[in-house]
């Protein structure tokens, strides 16, 4: 006796649910629903096993992760999320070899998403704070590889989520640090009270495209206060120059 597909009408209705739970963040009902549908459809296409590995993530199972997905990490249909989510559940079990390889190969996958690049970072400055920063380097040498603004973008979220600076330090160099990274350059020199870090800092913050940022402004106006600002540095012929008219000298004494 062959048992009849179940109806289509059927499947709807839990596909709905399914939606639904993934919307209320209701992950435990999310997954046995799915579960549900896949005794259902055994043969599901691989959207379906797609989503479960999605619930599995979000759960913080890993390893459920990597069993659902591994199947499918080479079929022709899939898209750059399917490696993009094998390199966070390996980044989730500390396989951090392993998540470099996944991210790399949703970049080849055509990832332009940039938490590809975030989380393709931060597993780099795992391994070593200095690979994440030749990675931007290299970026320079061969813009090609990474023409779109995605990636400047994902490597400034990683540069205020990584332990270190070197790499908000890196950005800096690059002229792409945005106002979260040089935050973060600032909180250092302010932390060490280094005045003419501070003065570097905030003197290529206000000449660039978008200005001071609110915080900033906030915190020269606040060194003016305590008359901490403007600060004087030296000339290169040793002459004490105060800040007024001195911009070159603010640049220069920016490390890099």
């Amino acid at each position: 006796m062959t048992h009849k597909p179940p109806e289509q009408a059927q499947l709807d209705a839990l596909w709905r649910e399914v939606n639904k739970a993934i919307t209320d963040r209701a992950w435990p009902e999310a997954e046995g629903l799915l579960l549900r549908y896949l005794q259902l459809v055994p043969q599901a296409a691989l959207e379906l096993w797609d989503v479960l590995a999605y619930v599995d993530l979000m759960q913080g199972d890993y390893r459920r992760c990597l069993q659902v997905l591994q199947p499918w990490a080479d079929h022709p249909s899939r898209n750059f999320w399917l490696q993009h989510k094998l390199g966070d559940a390996h980044r989730g079990l500390n396989q951090l070899p392993q998540a470099e390889a996944c991210y790399r190969q949703s970049l080849v996958d055509g990832s332009d998403s940039p938490l590809t690049i975030r989380n393709l970072l931060q597993v780099l400055d795992g391994l070593d704070p200095g690979r994440a920063v030749r990675e931007v380097q290299q970026w320079l040498v061969d813009a090609a590889a990474f023409p779109s603004a995605a990636a400047w973008e994902g490597a400034r979220q990683a540069a205020v989520l990584v332990p270190g600076l070197a790499l908000a330090e890196q950005l800096r160099r690059c002229g792409q640090a945005d106002a979260a990274c040089r935050r973060r350059l600032l909180d250092a020199a302010a932390y060490r009270l280094d005045l003419s870090r501070l003065a570097a800092l905030l003197q290529e913050a206000s000449a660039s495209a978008a200005g001071l940022s609110a915080w900033e402004g906030a915190l020269q106006q606040r060194l003016r206060r305590l008359q901490l600002w403007p600060v004087t540095l030296p000339t290169p012929a040793g002459r004490a120059t105060s800040a007024p008219g001195a911009d070159a000298q603010f640049r220069s004494a920016a490390p890099g």
